[in-house]
């Protein structure tokens, strides 16, 4: 029982020490992910939702044509 007890007071503590350095680098991490640039070149209008609804699909129709292309898939 003793064994018990301090094995799972080490556990613990470990947790607990893992938990802790990751909130501290977790903010870096969205630092990161906010300097990235948009998919889309202009922002999407309310107005214009369905065409920029439009737009991106054939845009991913024309990268699966390339990327059949280059695979040599019919």
């Amino acid at each position: 029982m003793r064994y018990f007890v301090i094995l799972a007071l080490i556990v613990g503590g470990v947790i607990f020490w893992r938990q802790q350095t990751t909130q501290k680098e977790a903010p870096k991490k969205t630092a990161q992910v906010a300097a990235q640039p948009t998919l889309t070149p202009r922002p999407a209008s309310e107005h214009d939702w369905a065409k920029a609804a439009i737009d991106r699909t054939n845009e991913v129709k024309r990268q699966v044509k390339r990327e059949r292309a280059s695979n040599e898939v019919p």
